[in-house]
C-alpha cells in the first residue's frame, strides 16, 4: 500500500463507527480486527512510506499471543517475513551460560517474533484495507466537537471530507496529536541508561534464538531476522553513550559488543540500516481517554525500551479494545473502562522495569549485594510472585504494589507474611 490514498465512500451523513488516527502497528491491527467484525472503520495514516527507524523489532511471547488472538500472526509471517525465535540464549564473558526454550518454561508458549518494522507496518495497513477498512494515506485528520458529537476533517489527495465517528482512536504515536486534542501530555521518567540500536549483517549466532550478553553496567541483544540481518541493541551508561555517539555508531556498537559475545559471533559485518541512541525510561501519558476518544499504542505511553514490551503493548491494546467494542453496542463507557485496564497494565510493566533496572545495569558493592539477595529469593520463589515470567505471561493479573516490589527484590526473605508463590498461568 505504498503511497496510496483511498477516497472515502461514505453515505450522505458520513457516519462511521470508528476513526483511527494513525495506521502504524496498533492502529492497523485494530483496523483489521474491527473491519473483520463488520464495523465501518476509517484509518488515517500521515506517512506515504513507512521509514526504517531505531526501534524495537521483537515481540515478546505474551504479545505474540495477543497477535494470535487477533489472527494476525500469519499476515506477519507471509507478508512481513516475521520469524519465530523459540529460544533465548544468555552470555557472560563471551560464553553462553544459559539457553532455554520458551515452551519449556511454559508449555504451549510461543517464542519471540522478530520482524522488520516497516515491513510489518505495510503488511498490517494493507491487510486493514483488504479487511474492509477505508484507508487514507497520506492524509491528516483534525477532530472537533460540534453539538456534543465529534466531527473529524480528513484531508487527503487535495480534498477534504468530514466524518462523524462514534469513537476516535488515537494511534498516532509518542507525539500524539489526538492526545494533545483531549488535553493530555506525556512525561519521561528519569533516564537510567541509553540504548543504541542498529541493523547489520554478518552476525553469526543461532538463527532460532534471541541472544542477550551481560556485561558490567549494561547488556547487548541480538535478534536474527529472516533476511540474514540482525537487529542489535546495546544498553550502556549515559557517559559511554556520549562517547560512542562521537564515533561511527554502527562500528562503535559492533566493537563494543565483540567483547561480550563468542569470538566467532561477528564476522565480516556491514551496516544495513539506520543506527542511533534513545533513552531508557518509561513515557507516561497523563490522559489517555475522553468521551468518545481513547488512545492506544505509544500514544498512550511507552514502556522503557530496554524491556522491549512496546510491540506487545500495541497488540494487547488492539485486542483488548476490539473485545470491548464487539461485546456491546453501548459504547459510552468503553473509553474509561478500556483506559483503566490499559493504565494498570502499563503501570505494572513500568514498575517491573524500575525494579529490574538496578539488577541489570548498576555496578558496585551495593548492586552486587542486591543481585545476591535476589538470587536467594529466586531460589525460594522462581516466579518472583508472578513477575519473573512477565515476558511470557504479560502484565494482566499482576499488581505492582509495595508488597510485590519487596518480594521481587527479596526484601521479604525473613518475613513470615511473604506472598505465596503463584503457579504459572495455563496457556
Amino acid at each position: 500500500m505504498t503511497e496510496t490514498t483511498t477516497r472515502f465512500p461514505a453515505p450522505p451523513d458520513r457516519r462511521i463507527d470508528v476513526l483511527i488516527a494513525g495506521g502504524g502497528v496498533a492502529g492497523s491491527a485494530l483496523g483489521i480486527a474491527l473491519a473483520r467484525a463488520g464495523m465501518a472503520v476509517a484509518v488515517v495514516e500521515r506517512e506515504p512510506v513507512f521509514r526504517d527507524r531505531i526501534r524495537g523489532e521483537s515481540i515478546h511471547p505474551w504479545g505474540v499471543r495477543a497477535l494470535q488472538a487477533l489472527a494476525l500472526d500469519d499476515i506477519l509471517r507471509r507478508h512481513a517475513a516475521a520469524i519465530e525465535l523459540p529460544r533465548w540464549t544468555r552470555y557472560r564473558d563471551g560464553t553462553a551460560d544459559d539457553s532455554f526454550r520458551w515452551d519449556e518454561l511454559m508449555p504451549g508458549s510461543p517464542g519471540e517474533f522478530s520482524v522488520r518494522h516497516p515491513a510489518m507496518q505495510e503488511a498490517l495497513l494493507t491487510a486493514a484495507a483488504d479487511a474492509g477498512a477505508t484507508v487514507f494515506r497520506p492524509a491528516t485528520v483534525v477532530p472537533r466537537r460540534e453539538d456534543g458529537a465529534i466531527v473529524a476533517t480528513i484531508r487527503a489527495d487535495g480534498s477534504a471530507v468530514d466524518v462523524t465517528p462514534r469513537l476516535v482512536v488515537g494511534a498516532d504515536g509518542a507525539r500524539s496529536a489526538v492526545r494533545r486534542w483531549i488535553g493530555g501530555t506525556a512525561r519521561r521518567d528519569p533516564v537510567h541508561h541509553a540504548i543504541a540500536g542498529a541493523i547489520v549483517s554478518g552476525v553469526h549466532l543461532a538463527p532460532d534464538s534471541a541472544h542477550q550478553a551481560y556485561f558490567p553496567g549494561g547488556f547487548a541483544m541480538v535478534f536474527p531476522q529472516a533476511s540474514g540481518t540482525s537487529r542489535i541493541y546495546y544498553v550502556c551508561p549515559p557517559a559511554e553513550a556520549e562517547r560512542l555517539r562521537r564515533m561511527d555508531l554502527p562500528t562503535a556498537i559492533i566493537d563494543a559488543m565483540r567483547s561480550w559475545l563468542p569470538p566467532d559471533a561477528i564476522g565480516d559485518w556491514r551496516s544495513a540500516g539506520p543506527a542511533g541512541f534513545f533513552p531508557n525510561a518509561d513515557v507516561v501519558a497523563d490522559r489517555i481517554f475522553a468521551p468518545g476518544v481513547v488512545l492506544i499504542g505509544d500514544a498512550a505511553g511507552a514502556n522503557d525500551p530496554s524491556q522491549g514490551h512496546g510491540l506487545a503493548l500495541a497488540f494487547r491494546d488492539a485486542r483488548a479494545l476490539r473485545d470491548l467494542l464487539v461485546a456491546t453496542d453501548a459504547w459510552d463507557d468503553i473509553p474509561a473502562t478500556f483506559a483503566a485496564a490499559q493504565r494498570a497494565a502499563r503501570e505494572t510493566l513500568r514498575q517491573h522495569a524500575i525494579w529490574s533496572a538496578p539488577l541489570m545495569t548498576e555496578t558496585g558493592p551495593a548492586a552486587d549485594a542486591l543481585r545476591d539477595r535476589v538470587a536467594a529469593a529466586r531460589a525460594l520463589d522462581p516466579t518472583a510472585g508472578g513477575f519473573a515470567p512477565i515476558f511470557m505471561t504479560g502484565p494482566e493479573g499482576l499488581v505492582a504494589d509495595e508488597a510485590a516490589r519487596r518480594h521481587f527484590l527479596g526484601e521479604d526473605l525473613d518475613s513470615p507474611t511473604a506472598p505465596p508463590r503463584p503457579p504459572l498461568p495455563a496457556t
